[in-house]
């Protein structure tokens, strides 16, 4: 009953509100910064020392010119990689293990994908300009922060409310941004009204890029886009230690084109409203939160891949989130830090593809791929943090998670020859009990051990636990057409899925030194290692052929193991009348293996270094950077995955202030070279665009890109 008036109540909300799109859109605010202690154990997982990693303002505005896509303002991050995907759709891949294994949050809540080709992904949800801090933390997240991933956790958060010290006061900041290499433009709006208890802000952002183009001058079909959004947030201070806030949203994407996918997105619309109150409660803190998201999508083919405003083959799927969560933090004295929490989340679906009129193969019934489907999750958690003994610091943390799952009967295009085996599968499909229900047990245990003020060992062990998503489980046609729909990886299959998935059991080993001369910009150096050995790791297994050699793949369990390091550090070289001279640096590699076949996992990115000749005086910043990247030839047999050369890149990048106004500039891929993207998937765009004939290519990598943003503030 709670979750039937919450989306009564918010639908209600966003239908009574201005919030229709309008020249410039979207943009979202974020939770609160998790707040964490100097070299304590929960220090590290929210980046400020340790494993994580917190990328705050300041490199966000750097990030902010070359590119709209909030993933990639992390991805020169070592441990940190970003799959090709659309424009501002990337996927995250953390150590190697990729897209919704990945905890994703957004001002700390979930977002589910609603589309079988992963087009919406979390961080499409908010606009890159609003964003104010993303926090990293790999391998040894804590399980106050979320479950339902064997990776970590990526945390995206907007600007926390502010309230003045007395009377009432108004700011904010316009923007606009260019990137030659696609001619995209983009432009964003933050305005604020405060007084000593009340905060109102209102964001909005626009983008719109067309086809970049790569280092030999030709075009990366199917890589335009256009979003949007707009977000209101409402807080109140009624007293000094209680917050409240309300956060209403509408994000929409009216086009997007998938370089490596055969589908586009054709329209992607979000309305959100999101809750919070915080406050004390007898000895310690609670923190309540709600949230309901509503989304309509739809798949279609752009014009490079041959679309036209009627025809093509139309795909529609609605989806809704409600969640909430309880929490509540407790200083216990000599016995440390208490922490204890309950979280629901329910994620309903409805995935069609309507008839197509005058078609043989899509007609005379619509194509019901998921129908109501529910996947619904309830959690406890507890977590314990201590100072056993000086200089030592520790994290215990349990999390009990059940995911029940379920759907409706489905049915195909039509029952005749045509659709032989998509009618098979579907009947087969609805005879079964459909309905599924998981027990996951997530643990995290770590120690930080800071032997002086300037040095920090952190290392720990954990497992996590993923149930599959809705398609792994529920996606059912067979034909070679329809399955080659479901796709998350650009790799060309088509995939089926298997009701009978058992969820993926992730038992990891990490450690990391972090060393700093304690001087501001000083030497630093940060090295970590980590293990992991999944089981029922859900890769695939070939069940058939498509057409131009693809496989037709059905997601099965396997095991697999994944183990590599991270290393970043800095050195001061310098400090002259034209500014302080700096040199910075990192260096990771992952490998992985499904241990089961023998074949490499997909996607893994070869050894990855970044270097970096810094100048700062002042507020002026100019970098010269050298990223290299290595051969990828430890490839996946199964999807055909294809060998991407070595390559070195050169970026020029400089930003600083002139009173109100950011200046933010950069020259990227300086000597315009032509590189192959090694997570970028097959360039199905260019590939239908060119008349489906040649061999199969990788999606390039940009080329020379003149990137510059402009910021005023007032």
């Amino acid at each position: 009953m709670t979750y039937k008036f919450l989306r009564s109540s918010a639908a209600a909300l966003i239908a009574s509100g201005s919030l229709a799109p309008v020249a410039l859109a979207q943009t979202a605010t974020e939770l609160p910064p998790i707040e964490a202690r100097e070299g304590s154990a929960d220090a590290g997982a929210t980046g400020e020392r340790g494993s994580g990693v917190s990328v705050p303002r300041a490199d966000i505005e750097t990030g902010l010119a070359s590119t709209a896509d909030p993933l990639m303002l992390i991805s020169r991050q070592p441990g940190v990689e970003v799959q090709s995907n659309g424009g501002i759709a990337s996927l995250p891949i953390l150590r190697g293990l990729a897209d919704d294994r990945v905890g994703v949050l957004i001002d700390g809540q979930a977002i589910t994908g609603y589309c079988p080709n992963h087009m919406n992904s979390a961080t499409s949800y908010i606009n890159a300009a609003r964003v104010e801090r993303i926090v990293v933390t790999p391998t040894l997240s804590p399980v106050s922060l979320g479950g339902d991933n064997i990776a970590g956790i990526i945390s995206v958060e907007s600007r926390a409310p502010e309230f003045s010290a007395g009377g009432i006061e108004y700011s904010g900041e316009v923007a606009t941004r260019y990137r030659s290499v696609s001619n995209g433009v983009g432009a964003s709006l933050q305005a604020s009204l405060i007084g000593e208890r009340f905060s109102l802000r209102y964001d909005a952002g626009w983008n719109k890029a067309d086809n970049y183009k790569s280092g030999s001058g030709d075009e990366v079909r199917s890589s335009l886009f256009e979003s949007y959004e707009h977000t209101l947030l409402l807080a109140a201070q009624p007293a000094e230690d209680v917050l409240l806030w309300v956060r209403l949203g509408r994000q929409g994407v009216p086009y997007e084109g998938f370089p490596n996918q055969r589908m586009d997105l054709t329209d992607n619309t979000s309305d959100s409203v999101q809750l919070h109150a915080e406050g004390p409660a007898g000895p310690g803190k609670l923190v309540a939160e709600a949230a309901w998201r509503q989304v309509d999508h739809e798949m279609n083919f752009l014009s490079d891949k041959g679309g036209t405003p009627t025809g093509g083959m139309p795909m529609i799927t609605k989806g809704e989130d409600v969640s909430a969560k309880l929490s509540y933090d407790l200083e216990t004295g000599a016995a440390g830090r208490v922490r204890l929490g309950a979280e629901v989340f329910q994620a309903s679906m409805y995935d069609y593809w309507p008839a197509v009129a005058g078609s043989l193969m899509m007609s005379p019934l619509d194509y019901i791929n998921i129908n109501d489907g529910e996947r619904n999750r309830t959690a406890l958690w507890a977590e314990w943090e201590a100072n056993p003994a000086p200089h030592w610091s520790t994290l215990l943390g349990l999390r009990q998670e059940r995911v029940e799952m379920d759907t409706g009967d489905v049915q195909p295009y039509s029952y005749m020859a045509m659709n032989m085996a998509d009618a098979a599968a579907a009947t087969a499909f609805n005879a079964q009990d459909r309905a599924r229900e998981d027990d996951n047990l997530d643990v995290t245990a770590k120690a930080v051990w800071t032997p002086g003020k300037n040095t920090m060992i952190e290392f720990g062990a954990a497992q996590k636990t993923r149930s599959p998503n809705l398609y792994e489980r529920y996606a059912w046609g067979r034909g070679s057409m329809t399955s080659s729909m479901t796709n998350f990886t650009g790799d060309g299959a088509g995939y089926v899925g298997d009701i009978n998935l058992e969820p993926e059991v992730a038992r990891s080993l990490a450690a990391t030194l972090d060393w700093t001369d304690g001087a501001d910009n000083g030497r630093a150096l940060k090295v970590s290692a980590w293990a992991s050995k999944v089981d029922d790791y859900i890769d695939a297994d070939q069940i058939g052929v498509l057409m131009a050699g693809f496989p037709m793949l059905q997601f099965a369990n396997h095991d697999a193991e994944l183990f590599g390091f991270e290393a970043a550090g800095a050195l001061p070289l310098a400090v002259t009348q034209t500014g302080a001279l700096r040199l910075t640096g990192s260096l990771a590699w992952t490998r992985g293996e499904n241990t089961g076949t023998g074949d490499n996992l997909y996607n893994i990115v070869p050894l990855k270094g970044l270097l970096a000749l810094e100048n700062r005086k002042g507020v002026w910043t100019q970098a010269l950077e050298v990223e290299l990247v290595g051969e990828k030839d430890e490839v996946n047999a199964l999807r055909h995955e294809l060998v991407t050369p070595g390559y070195g890149l050169l970026h020029l990048r400089a930003g600083g202030e002139l009173g109100p106004f950011r200046i933010e500039a950069a020259v990227e891929n300086l000597l315009d070279h032509e590189y192959d993207l090694p997570l970028g998937g097959i360039a199905f765009g260019d590939y239908k665009y060119g008349g489906r004939v040649g061999p199969f290519h990788q999606v390039a990598g940009p080329g020379r890109s003149f990137n510059l943003s402009v910021a005023y503030a007032f």
